[in-house]
């Protein structure tokens, strides 16, 4: 996958048995943990047609979140759109003074889901939710956003 993929991040995350073949199931992320990293979904039949990609799914281009375009209410299933529908789908102003203080290149974004996360701030337990924080090396505070499974709306943010 590296050779078929140059400066992106890989990996497998799901592998099954098909017809005396693995269907083998990955991600290929280019631009992973920035504001907007590019992810598509690549499926291999291996050995049956060995490392050619059987379908290839793009999920986010361009800081577009592609799997959710005319869907309102759509999950967001994959870091990657997490990351995206926290600055695209909700327009808070601290991540966009963020990223233009410590300028895209030098921004971190990271996401992590959360059947039910408890927020000790507000003392309370959340369900279904994304826990996305912006940090930058040079930055002496981060952003932490709670955002909802479904729709990926902003559910309260914090400067930390």
């Amino acid at each position: 996958m590296q050779v078929q993929y140059p400066g992106s991040t890989t990996s497998v995350f799901l592998v099954t048995p098909q017809d005396g073949s693995w269907n083998i199931t990955s991600k290929v992320i280019y631009g992973a943990n920035t504001p907007c990293p590019d992810l598509s979904i690549v499926v291999y039949e291996y050995p049956k047609f060995g490392y050619v990609p059987r379908a290839e799914n793009n999920i986010t281009s361009k800081c577009q979140l592609l799997s959710c375009k005319d869907i309102p209410e759509c999950r967001i299933i994959m870091a990657e759109e997490a990351i995206i529908a926290s600055h695209q789908l909700n327009n808070v102003s601290e991540v966009n003074s963020f990223i233009s203080a410590y300028g895209y290149s030098n921004v971190r974004v990271d996401a992590a889901f959360y059947d039910n996360y408890f927020e000790s701030k507000t003392n309370s337990t959340y369900s279904s939710v994304w826990i996305v924080k912006w940090t930058a090396p040079s930055a002496n505070y981060s952003i932490r956003m709670i955002l909802n499974e479904t729709g990926g709306k902003l559910i309260d943010k914090f400067i930390e």
